[in-house]
């Protein structure tokens, strides 16, 4: 082999070794790129999860009064305000939540409204919107305690498969399927 033959050898071999790890490299950034956006929606999806729990959490608890049962968040204005802060706070990251679970979400705070908010009046005295509250709330004490053990059921069950992302975008947003947000619906609709 003479010298021209060896630099071309040798110049061939380095071409081609630069050229593989150059393919490699970016095959290697690829898959680590994907692997990051993974790690951020996945990330999103805990943080919604745990403002889930924090509100199941919050409607766990339960008072025994001499009247009976009700759940502390919903016995006065106060506690009730930052059960409704919770709430919004969490139905903000219901895009991260299954769709299932988001409806859920959305139908009770619609319930809260309707139930809860759009009885009381601002203009009683302190003692009656406090009595109002109490009322309220032991009125709607088995309703608010199926929906905290609806969601939690959806919860665990969401927890099971929150790591698949692909299946995540895949189910969510592409079923035009829609979930009765009032019981007669549900009686309607055979549910």
């Amino acid at each position: 082999m003479n010298t021209t033959q060896t630099v071309l050898a040798i110049l061939s071999s380095s071409v081609l070794s630069a050229i593989l790890t150059s393919y490699f490299n970016w095959r290697i950034h690829n898959s680590n790129y994907k692997k990051d956006y993974y790690k951020k929606i996945l990330d999103k999806r805990l943080d919604a999860y745990e403002s889930m729990n924090v509100l199941i959490n919050r409607l766990s608890d339960i008072v025994y009064t001499d009247k009976g049962v009700i759940h502390g968040m919903v016995s006065n204005e106060k506690s009730f305000n930052f059960l409704f802060s919770i709430l919004h706070s969490t139905m903000e990251k219901s895009y991260w939540l299954s769709d299932k679970t988001g409806h859920k979400l959305t139908e009770f705070g619609i319930f809260l409204f309707n139930n809860i908010t759009s009885y009381i009046d601002e203009n009683l005295s302190e003692k009656q919107l406090e009595e109002e509250y109490m009322s309220l709330a032991l009125a709607n004490f088995e309703q608010i305690k199926e929906f905290n053990q609806s969601l939690k059921h959806m919860v665990n069950s969401d927890l099971q498969n929150l790591y698949n992302v692909d299946e995540f975008f895949a189910k969510n947003g592409k079923d035009s399927t829609t979930y009765p947000l009032y019981e007669k619906d549900i009686k309607k609709n055979g549910s």
